[in-house]
Order: C-alpha cells, then structure tokens, then sequence
C-alpha cells in the first residue's frame, strides 16, 4: 500500500475505574489531534467504570466543542467487560481510516502514538509498540528501579509462551499500544472472542490468519506500577487456557470468517445513540498480505 499521511484517525482509549487521571489524559490526547492536519476523533469506552468516570467524561464532553477536524465520542458497556471487549466495540465503532488505542493512563505518550500512526500511514495493516523493539527506552523513577526486573522478567515469561505456541515473531504482545487499518481492525473485532487478559494474542493470531501486515514500533515505555506476584500466578494459568482456545479455535476455522452475532452484541448496546455501527469488512483473499 502507498503511504497516505493524510488518513483520518480514531484514537480510542478504553477506561474502567479512571477517574483520577482520565481529564487529564482527554485533553493531552485532544490538543495533540488538534495539531494534526487531517480528521481525527477521540473515542472513550468506558467499561461501566464504578468510580467518578463516567462523570469526567459527561464533564469533558460538555466543556469541549467538536470541529470539522476533531470530534470526541464516547460509549459506556452496560457491565464491566473486559478491555478486550471494549476495544472490539471502539474497532466497529471508528469512523477513521487508522484505528489507534492507548492506555488510559498514557504510559505511551502521544509521540509513541505518532510512531503508530505513521507506520499504519507507511503500509502497515497492524502496528504494535514494543518494548523489546531495540530502540525502545524505559521511563522509570529511581524508587521504582528494584522492582523493573520483576515487571521485565514476568512479560519475558508471558510473550516467550505466546511466541511459541500462538504468535511467533511478535515480540510483545502486551504492550499497550497499538493501531490498525479500519478494514483490519473491524475484521479483526469481527472474528475474535477473547474479553480479557489474552485478548491481544488473539487479535494478532487473527491479524496473522488473515494475512496482515504487522509492523513493530519502539516506544518510550512510562514505568507506573508493579504488577502484583499473586496476580501473575493466576494470570498465568488464564493465559495458557486462552492460548490453548486459540489455537483450538483455529484448527476448527472459528476465526475464518465474521460473525455477525459477536457484531451485534458489541455494538447493539452503545449509550451515545449518536454513535452508529459502522459495517464491517476485509481485504478480499487476493489481496491480502503474505507474512515471512
């Protein structure tokens, strides 16, 4: 595909329990579209956070005025769903030719978005941040630096696995950032079932089935917190009955075609009813792209 730096973009940053950051984070991610020469939109999905979010939203929303350039949308899931699931919806929600999602609490700053973006306007059907990327740097603060290497060995342990058994050559998985053509990602939210801790596995599984071209990106990663011990004991074992679902379900052709019910439920319940389903689509098979 040719380079088309003048694509419009979605930015969607899923939230559950934000409160005490997310104005914050609205507003540094709308001036940074704001300087874009190209259309954008802001697009939250919060999912159905129990803390004051859905009230910093409403607040952010009321103070900010859309323009033919960037508009803010936002959608809140009836019940708590899982990061996957949210992101699915915001894939077949988007109005933009490049579909970007970020963490709520930016640990990727605006200038690893644009990193994204650009390697989605070079050709790229998917792009990822990675940490592994050799031209990736760690933020971190002095008082944190004892507690890198557990953060750092744990994910080596979780993306060594996904590597060998579900996605190889992708060397993080879990790093959250990353970006889509529309046609992929609505291709992608179409097919993929997985709700929570391995839903990015999934998506590259399917991005990989389908033929995708898949671009890694260094970041600047913003160290914040630790992940708990007990916490990725248990993760651990979801991880490898997601991995083992799958795999299964490739080998039984699940991921092999849309499923208009799973489009249904991720769309059929927005609570903006502004926002409509857009349709979805895939590169035809003769186009699609070969990975080595």
């Amino acid at each position: 595909m040719p380079a088309d730096p003048s694509a419009s973009l979605t930015l969607t940053i899923p939230v559950y329990n934000g409160a005490a950051f997310l104005d914050g984070t609205l507003s540094t991610a709308r001036a940074w579209l704001a300087t874009r020469n190209t259309v954008a939109e802001l697009l939250v999905v919060d999912d159905c956070s129990t803390d004051a979010t859905a009230e910093v939203i409403r607040a952010f929303a009321a103070r900010t005025e859309n323009t033919d350039a960037v508009t803010f949308r936002h959608v809140r899931n009836e019940r708590n769903r899982g990061k996957g699931f949210s992101l699915r919806r915001a894939f077949l929600l988007a109005n933009g030719d490049h579909v970007v999602f970020t963490d709520a609490d930016l640990t990727y700053g605006m200038h690893d978005v644009a990193t994204i973006v650009g390697a989605l306007a070079g050709g790229a059907d998917v792009a990822y941040g990675s940490r592994m990327h050799p031209d990736s740097r760690y933020v971190i603060a002095p008082t944190f630096l004892p507690k890198l290497y557990t953060r750092h060995a744990m994910g080596r342990v979780f993306n060594h696995l996904a590597r060998m058994a579900v996605v190889p050559g992708i060397r993080d998985t879990q790093a959250g950032l990353k970006g889509f053509r529309r046609e992929a990602a609505r291709a992608i939210a179409s097919r993929c079932r997985l709700d929570r801790f391995s839903f990015d596995v999934e998506m590259f599984f399917v991005a990989r089935r389908l033929g995708l071209r898949i671009d890694e990106c260094p970041v600047e990663f913003l160290y914040r917190k630790e992940p708990s011990t007990v916490r990725f004991a248990t993760d651990s074992l979801r991880m490898l009955r997601d991995m083992a679902r799958i795999r299964c379900r490739g080998v039984r052709g699940v991921y092999d075609r849309p499923d208009p019910a799973l489009v249904r439920e991720l769309t059929g319940a927005a609570s903006d009813p502004s926002i409509e389903p857009a349709p979805v689509a895939t590169r035809p098979a003769a186009e699609q792209r070969r990975l080595g």
